[in-house]
């Protein structure tokens, strides 16, 4: 069935009770009055098409703001991450004085030698080192240049001496798959595209948010139309009553029940007009990101109610949750974060073994230090060191522990994206079903106005007639006003249920043609 249901042109029926017409007349003047005084005091409206909401909503909703904000953070938490391989200059100088003291038997009978010593060095070294990616390499480039002169058993000395050259060194085990610049890395990376994904959950809530209160204004600006329409109604049938009570034709009662439900008609009126102005509130809160600057102004739904038959293939929806459902993919790559956890902390366990190797150059005893950088530059005094260092820890229960932890809290992550399926494809399910459902119902309260419609024309043309009472039209007008209600209701309902079944699909994005491309 491919026949849209909409109720842009329902055409309400008139009484067709003859007599009275002078107070029916006044009674719709008033109306009119009453109406165009309400309509003066109301704000300028701003009609906007839930398509603009939605474009509003993307621009301005403060949640949303919020969350691109903690998705910058997020993946500014990757730069960070990546700052433990920016490499690490130092730079010092340092003077040391020493002083020795001591004396032995001399060369001539009686005398002493002395053997103390007193010397000042001054040091000064330079060096650049830090990690690389490259299996838990790092590095250190330095140079080291120092004087020494001073006084050695009576005899005065001064020499200089530098060194330049290059140490790395090279995890075998721990710290070779995963070392904490790496592990901090992949953990920043995970919880970026998570917050990305977070943010397109929040986006899609949104927009179901936008698309409930958008159809709250419209179904308020439909039941203001319905009881203004129940009014008049009551109203007529009142002024008839009133007419025939003069003319002896009628009981005082029939006038007064009429009069009864007009009042209540007013009444049901009044709340409508206020669910309007609430339901008015509701879609600002969420379109537009300054209050202040929009309570004069009023909004107003550009737009009918409708229901498009949809064909929904429950194997294909509840595939296509599995796959794009916000929620479920950010789940997965918890998952996939808390598995570099995981390998981590294995890692953490293993004994510390390292490869350590250096090669430089060297000048020794040198009078100057300029003739200490010629000879480094010479590469006279070549050297080079290669080692192992083995580290074992006894008992290692920290380690083990937080292994252990990481993979328990694994498990837990992996039960808990296997519950949310199970929950995302029971709401497809159920979602699917209301949409069936849904449609059904509106097919019947259309059917049950229009008959309700024809109810009330017949048994108003049996009163004019005398063959009914007043207290039958006047149930007729309750039970049409219900059967208008319902059916604005079921049109509603149908449209919120297809946005539901989107969400949790988690294809709200293309439900309303909204690419998201956050990097």
């Amino acid at each position: 069935m491919n026949k849209k249901k909409r109720i842009s042109n329902i055409q309400y029926p008139t009484s067709n009770v003859q007599g009275g017409r002078w107070g029916l007349a006044v009674a719709l003047v008033a109306a009119m009055l009453v109406a165009g005084a309400a309509r003066a005091a109301e704000p300028a409206a701003r009609e906007l098409t839930l398509s603009e909401c939605v474009g509003l909503a993307l621009e301005n909703n403060l949640e949303l703001k919020i969350g691109k904000i903690s998705r910058a953070v997020a993946k500014q938490e990757v730069e960070a991450a990546k700052g433990g391989y920016d490499p690490e200059l130092s730079v010092s100088a340092k003077r040391t004085h020493e002083e020795t003291a001591g004396e032995g038997a001399g060369t001539a009978a009686g005398a002493l030698e002395v053997l103390g010593t007193e010397t000042d060095n001054d040091a000064y070294e330079a060096s650049v080192g830090g990690a690389t990616g490259l299996g838990g390499l790092s590095y250190k480039v330095g140079a080291r240049t120092g004087d020494s002169e001073g006084t050695r058993a009576g005899n005065p000395f001064d020499a200089s001496t530098g060194s330049a050259g290059l140490t790395l060194t090279q995890p075998l085990l721990k710290g070779f798959k995963s070392d904490a610049t790496r592990y901090s890395v992949a953990l920043a990376r995970g919880q970026s595209e998570e917050a990305r994904v977070e943010l397109e959950a929040k986006v899609q809530e949104v927009l179901a948010q936008v698309e409930k209160a958008w159809y709250a204004l419209v179904r308020a600006r439909e039941s203001i139309r319905v009881q203004e329409d129940a009014v008049r109604l009551a109203t007529q049938l009142y002024e008839d009553n009133r007419r025939k009570v003069q003319i002896g034709a009628m009981s005082l009662l029939d006038e007064k029940q009429a009069e009864s439900q007009a009042a209540s008609a007013r009444a049901e009126l009044s709340t409508a007009r206020r669910a309007y102005a609430e339901a008015q509130n509701q879609l600002k809160s969420l379109v537009f990101a300054d209050h202040r600057n929009f309570r004069g102004t009023g909004l107003a739904a550009a737009g009918e109610l409708e229901a498009r038959p949809v064909a929904v293939n429950l194997a294909a929806a509840g595939e296509r949750a599995l796959l794009d459902r916000p929620a479920l993919r950010q789940a997965r790559l918890a998952l996939e974060r808390q598995g570099i956890t995981v390998r981590h902390q294995r890692n953490q366990t293993l004994p510390s073994l390292d490869l350590v190797g250096g090669a430089g150059v060297a000048a020794s005893d040198e009078e100057t230090r300029g003739d200490v950088f010629d000879r480094m530059e010479a590469a006279d005094e070549p050297y080079w060191t290669v080692g192992v260092t083995l580290a074992f820890p006894l008992g290692n229960r920290a380690a083990k522990s937080r292994h252990a932890q990481s993979l328990a809290t694994e498990e837990k992550l992996r039960l808990q994206l296997q519950q949310l399926e199970e929950t995302a494809l029971v709401e497809v399910d159920d979602a699917a079903a209301a949409v069936a459902t849904g449609l059904e119902r509106v097919q019947a309260t259309e059917e049950a106005r229009a008959y309700a419609e024809q109810a009330l024309q017949a048994e108003q043309r049996k009163l004019a007639s005398g063959k009914s009472t007043s207290f039958v039209v006047l149930q007729l007008q309750r039970d049409l006003t219900q059967a208008r209600n319902a059916e604005i209701q079921a049109l509603v309902d149908y449209n919120l249920q297809l946005s539901a079944l989107a969400l949790a699909q988690g294809t709200m994005l293309e439900r309303h043609g909204v690419q998201f491309a956050v990097e």
